[in-house]
């Protein structure tokens, strides 16, 4: 009776350990997990990278991520209400990198790094100059995006058309966006400026402009490219020779997350994601 006993049980430890080695070479051997994004493709998780993430990230499964929901095209509502743009698409493919997903938190930009620095939040991807200023509060990537800086005007103004340079902006009431701070700086050291407006979002500043309650708005390329586009015959635009590196915002305390994002940028630059994002929303490849 004995023998047959530890018999059993012997079969029962065989068993039990046969299934644990299963469990252990199946974990093991766990594929990479791909997300598919709209005219991009599929990016594939780097494991090793997840790796790299803290703790707490890597428990929450996400990023949460501070974003300007109303700054076409790199951050904005469509007409269903989902949230899309340049930065989405790039949120999207860093999340799909590392293994876990970017949570979008739509933020007022002029409170945005307070915002970051109580945790609201754990990074700023949403189009952010790099700023000496800022950078006294918190820590940049290196620049994923170079903005240009443009002066936009209302086409059916005659008087727009001598609005060419900043100097141009001399006894004008010129818009800007509240926390685009790089172009208020540039704005305010202009002598004669008649008033400075300060606007939520470029959908706000773009509406009074085409009504003609301001006479240009000054604001990155991409944004004027993005309105002249959908809205032909309203705007006219001038290209200045002025350019903002955007950067992605972390706390200075957080260089472990800083770091995991950084190498998964530098991936998808490098085996071409990127450049597919910039040629779905600006038609052209800014990486190159």
């Amino acid at each position: 009776m004995k023998k047959k006993t530890m018999f059993l049980l012997a079969v029962m430890f065989l068993l039990v350990g046969g299934t644990l080695a299963g469990c252990g070479a199946k974990s093991s051997t766990k594929k990479s997990q791909a997300v598919s994004i709209s005219k991009i493709g599929k990016v594939k998780e780097d494991k090793k990278l997840h790796t790299q993430l803290p703790t707490r990230i890597k428990k929450a499964g996400e990023i949460k991520n501070g974003i300007d929901d109303a700054y076409p095209p790199m951050d904005f509502k469509d007409s269903n209400g989902n949230l899309t743009g340049f930065d989405i698409d790039v949120g999207k493919a860093l999340g799909a990198k590392l293994g876990v997903k970017v949570n979008n938190v739509p933020t007022d930009w002029d409170g945005v790094i307070p915002s970051l620095q109580s945790k609201k939040f754990d990074m700023i991807l949403s189009a952010m100059g790099i700023t000496a200023e800022r950078a006294k509060s918190v820590s940049f990537s290196k620049p994923y995006f170079n903005g240009g800086m443009t002066i936009i005007t209302n086409k059916k103004v005659a008087a727009s058309k001598n609005i060419k340079k900043l100097s141009n902006l001399k006894g004008k009431t010129v818009g800007v966006q509240a926390g685009a701070q790089a172009i208020v700086d540039k704005v305010e050291n202009v002598k004669g400026v008649k008033q400075i407006k300060k606007y939520d979002s470029a959908t706000l500043a773009l509406q009074d402009l085409a009504n003609k309650r301001i006479d240009a708005y000054v604001d990155d390329f991409q944004v004027a490219n993005y309105y002249m586009q959908k809205v032909e015959g309203t705007y006219s635009k001038s290209i200045l020779n002025v350019k903002e590196p955007y950067g992605i915002a972390f706390r200075k305390d957080d260089g472990e997350l800083q770091s995991a994002v950084q190498k998964a940028l530098d991936s998808l630059k490098k085996d071409g994601t990127l450049s597919k994002i910039s040629k779905k929303w600006f038609d052209y490849d800014v990486y190159k």
